[in-house]
């Protein structure tokens, strides 16, 4: 499960192949969310790291996609893509190849300088909004010591200022967590600030996280509407 690789290549609804792949050897992340689909805890972390076998992967990747001719790669990692220190690599081969690059973030390491270049460099780039209190924030996203919501959304907030590709929201809509008027207000104005491209609602619908967090399927429609005005 932890080594780099592509995970799978497909074709998006608007008819562009995706090749999704993992940068990572294992779970890094700057979260230790109790909702995490990835079983292993690994390494909480904000940093960079040097993984020795990103250099064949680098090698394995160009003849894949040479093979494949992706439109977009797409780079969702078992935690936070920032943590390879040879993410810049990763980013300039896709565009060498000819494909737009996507990058899948929790969206906290974005507010870093240094990290925000690197995804500035992206055509697209997403975060993520779930608890949208401090303390569900600290509760089930489990952030390291110190670090805040409001510091968090301030963080995407100052990516996006600065940033003219296309910027995605992905919002887990989380039942007894942040699907009643005050939750969806405070929501709605993240949204406001963040400016998003586009915004992705979701829910859990797995048999472990679904029973506890998961919303139907109309209720989502419901605060669908509620949230951004689609039907």
């Amino acid at each position: 499960m932890g080594t780099m690789r592509v995970k799978k290549v497909y074709r998006r609804e608007d008819g562009k192949k995706v090749m999704e792949i993992n940068v990572l050897p294992g779970k890094y992340c700057t979260f230790q969310c109790v909702f995490c689909p990835i079983p292993e805890k690994g390494t909480q972390t904000e940093g960079a790291y040097s993984f020795p076998d990103t250099e064949a992967f680098l090698g394995d990747l160009a003849e894949q996609m040479d093979r494949e001719r992706p439109d977009v790669l797409f780079l969702n990692s078992l935690g936070e893509s920032f943590c390879n220190d040879r993410l810049g690599d990763l980013i300039d081969l896709g565009h060498r190849k000819g494909a737009q690059v996507s990058l899948y973030s929790n969206g906290y390491l974005l507010g870093d300088p240094s990290h925000a270049a690197l995804a500035s460099r992206c055509d697209e780039v997403s975060g993520e909004i779930k608890g949208v209190t401090e303390e569900s924030f600290r509760k089930l996203q489990r952030p390291l010591e110190g670090r805040t919501l409001e510091e968090y959304v301030d963080r995407m907030v100052r990516f996006r200022k600065g940033y003219g590709g296309a910027f995605a929201v992905y919002v887990t809509l989380m039942k007894g967590v942040n699907d009643d008027p005050q939750s969806l207000g405070r929501l709605r104005d993240m949204l406001k600030r963040l400016a998003p491209t586009r915004v992705v609602l979701e829910t859990f619908t797995d048999e472990r996280f679904g029973k506890v967090w998961g919303i139907p399927e109309e209720r989502v429609e419901d605060l669908r509407r509620a949230l951004l005005g689609e039907g």
